[in-house]
């Protein structure tokens, strides 16, 4: 059911921008079956008022999605002539900020909309952890202890919870204490066999996230002053930086991040019917990399050319392990997008949402694949 606050809204956008064949044009874009008079039942010789077209479009495109796809379309043709005329869009700062409260966030980077999936919820349950900021030397093994007696406590009616750890890098100690909270979150429905490969999806995100910040940070810092940039040669960055990680490690860059605070945070969130994990960055990314993400999660709606000549065994860049990661999420859930990215205009969240009856089943189909007698 579409949200009747930006329904309301887009009709006035599409009856003050379009006209009655720019809005059939419109509709064209996003499914090419649709004709407005076919569908409103006008001849289509008689004129057709464009406040009554827009009506008939938003009666045919009736989602929040669609209705965001298509405002995405106009947004993309503002100041080119669309069908008849140059598009102006009235009331286009309005509409971002309404959908912006719902959670539809836009980049004008990619002119995109994300929907941002990771709703913080309430909590009843370790009330006292909720930041762990490991930023700093922290007391890891006496916080894994001080979990583990909460939890053996923890009833069913203790499902709703949330914990953020923030952090620059992944390490080995900070390894322990995630797998101590996946356990967390499998526990009261015995569905602790998935946490090693959970902990796989996770590490890879958290890898990734820092290796973001890196960038950022090898950028402003060190090869804008060689007058090499993500935007005017990509590859050349990546050569910089891989040549910045074979010869220092991460040593240098975490000092940098250190003395910026550019951190990470990772957030596990708990309720009855699902647990969630998503990693968010405290700075944004370059265009280049949201065009190559968007590519490996398969979201991508062009394409980036690689310049001739140039090496593409360096465009690792971002997106590194999505792909193990989408094939570990699509046995445990029927998401066909099971990893969700929200590009925000200072952050960025990566992350998933599992459903518990669908771990819960996919639970049930191991003990009886083991159970049946070998051949």
């Amino acid at each position: 059911m579409a949200n009747i606050e930006i329904n309301h809204f887009f009709l006035k956008v599409l009856t003050n921008s379009l006209d009655t064949p720019q809005t059939n044009f419109l509709g064209e874009q996003l499914d090419s079956n649709f004709n407005i008079y076919e569908v409103s039942g006008f001849q289509s010789r008689m004129p057709l008022p464009r406040r009554t077209a827009a009506d008939v479009l938003l009666k045919y495109f009736k989602t929040d999605e669609e209705m965001v796809r298509l405002f995405t379309i106009m947004l993309r043709n503002e100041g080119t002539r669309f069908y008849n005329s140059t598009l102006n869009i009235w009331g286009k700062e309005e509409l971002i900020n309404i959908l912006k409260r719902y959670k539809w966030i836009f980049d004008p980077d990619l002119t995109r909309f994300f929907l941002d999936p990771f709703y913080e919820h309430g909590i009843n349950f370790l009330k006292d952890i909720r930041i762990i900021d490991l930023r700093t030397d922290a007391p890891i093994k006496n916080i894994i202890k001080g979990m583990e007696k909460a939890s053996a406590k923890m009833s069913m009616r203790d499902l709703d919870w949330r914990i953020t750890l923030r952090l620059y890098d992944l390490e080995p100690q900070i390894g322990e204490l995630i797998r101590k909270i996946i356990d967390l979150l499998l526990a009261r429905q015995n569905l602790q066999a998935f946490t090693s490969e959970l902990y796989v999806c996770l590490k890879e995100l958290a890898i990734n996230a820092s290796k973001a910040n890196y960038k950022l940070l090898f950028e402003r810092y060190v090869t804008r002053r060689q007058g090499v940039s993500t935007e005017k040669d990509y590859i050349h960055f990546l050569r910089l930086f891989k040549g910045e990680i074979e010869q220092h490690g991460n040593k240098r860059l975490i000092e940098l991040a250190r003395e910026k605070d550019k951190f990470i945070n990772i957030t596990f969130q708990s309720t009855r019917d699902f647990i969630a994990m998503w990693v968010t960055n405290n700075d944004t990314i370059s265009v280049v990399e949201k065009q190559e993400i968007l590519k490996k999660l398969g979201k991508a709606e062009f394409e980036f050319k690689i310049p001739a000549g140039d090496d593409s065994d360096y465009m690792e860049g971002a997106g590194f392990g999505l792909n193990l990661i989408l094939g570990i999420l699509g046995a445990y859930s029927k998401e066909p997008d099971p990893l969700k990215i929200v590009f925000y205009p200072d952050f960025i969240k990566i992350g998933f949402e599992l459903l518990r009856s669908e771990l819960s089943e996919e639970n049930r189909k191991r003990a009886a694949e083991k159970a049946q007698p070998t051949k």
